[in-house]
């Protein structure tokens, strides 16, 4: 019970922090601390103390594994946004995800094999995203704030019950379900146009670096250690990976474009 009352709080709290700092500054931002762990650290933390150490380490390789899924969906809508309304586009990059994450819970759950996956999917995702172009500034409804905690508050309550019986594996996949890309992006696309989107869900690939980190040294770390040095490393991980990342990548850097040209000739 402790745990739903968790997720009732926090979601709709996330969904307007992000929406203040994605309007104060700009997609790239706002999208960047959308994909950090800010929901998946909680819950693993809660996983640890209810289930233990054992567990929880088991459901953080399954939300490393769960983050591609994530940022396949958002790399899909970014691509479907240009030439296409809010609504076809989510139906596509939901569809996805939902492939991906089928997909990804055959999987080994093995660190190693996980991160040697998740990295470089989310490196060729974030460049897949593309660059966006010019973002129009609009006027936002009053209902715009509300309409999207009630959307994200009703998702993760819809989540949270069916995964009540699932195993480690499940509980990590489910805790990496873009429920926040997919509020942000699609309330973005319909108020302020797809290169809003884009910008914003290009940061979130970007910030899924940081939570991939916070996740991979959960799953070691709690094998070898106690709680408090697990997740304070973690999380200084996930801080520094993501900063990384908007140097290399969101701000458009020399890196990105190295990065884009390699793959383009291979």
């Amino acid at each position: 019970m402790s745990l739903l009352l968790f997720k009732i709080a926090i979601t709709p709290l996330l969904v307007l922090g992000a929406t203040l700092l994605q309007r104060r500054f700009g997609g790239s931002i706002g999208g960047l601390l959308t994909g950090l762990p800010l929901t998946s650290a909680p819950l693993s933390v809660f996983l640890a103390v209810q289930n233990g150490p054992g567990f929880a380490s088991r459901a953080a390789v399954g939300t490393l594994l769960g983050l591609t899924g994530t940022a396949g969906f958002c790399a899909t809508y970014a691509r479907a946004a240009r030439g296409r309304r809010w609504a076809p586009a989510l139906l596509l990059a939901s569809l996805a995800s939902a492939g991906l994450f089928l997909l990804l819970a055959r999987l080994p759950q093995r660190p190693g094999m996980a991160a040697a996956m998740v990295f470089p999917a989310l490196v060729a995702l974030a460049l897949l995203a593309g660059r966006q172009g010019p973002i129009l500034q609009t006027p936002h409804p009053w209902w715009d704030l509300p309409a999207r905690m009630a959307f994200a508050l009703a998702v993760v309550l819809g989540i949270t019950a069916a995964s009540l019986h699932l195993g480690a594996t499940w509980s990590g996949l489910l805790a990496a379900l873009p429920v926040l890309s997919a509020t942000m992006g699609g309330f973005t696309h319909r108020q302020a146009g797809p290169e809003a989107a884009r910008a914003l869900l290009r940061g979130i690939i970007v910030g899924c670096l940081g939570a991939a980190t916070f996740n991979l040294v959960v799953a070691l770390g709690l094998q070898r250690g106690g709680l408090a040095a697990a997740y304070g490393v973690a999380v200084l991980g996930a801080l520094g990976a993501a900063a990384l990342g908007h140097v290399a990548f969101a701000s458009g850097g020399g890196a990105a474009q190295l990065l884009r040209e390699v793959l383009r000739r291979a």
